[in-house]
């Protein structure tokens, strides 16, 4: 499974490279866009990691 770690990490690079400006919008448009997904998917794992911990505690 991806960590959290790496979707953070990926997300910076997507974002690195949807700012570049000597790229199409239309390519910067779809770059920052998986730079989004990669975050929400960050964000998910960490909601994921604390249910998982509430789960242990009961």
């Amino acid at each position: 499974m991806t960590s959290i770690d790496e979707c953070k990490a990926r997300a910076a690079e997507y974002k690195i490279r949807g700012s570049e400006p000597h790229i199409s919008a239309r390519r910067s448009t779809v770059l920052l866009c998986i730079s989004r997904s990669w975050t929400a998917l960050a964000h998910q794992l960490e909601n994921l990691a604390a249910v998982v911990k509430d789960e242990k505690m009961k």
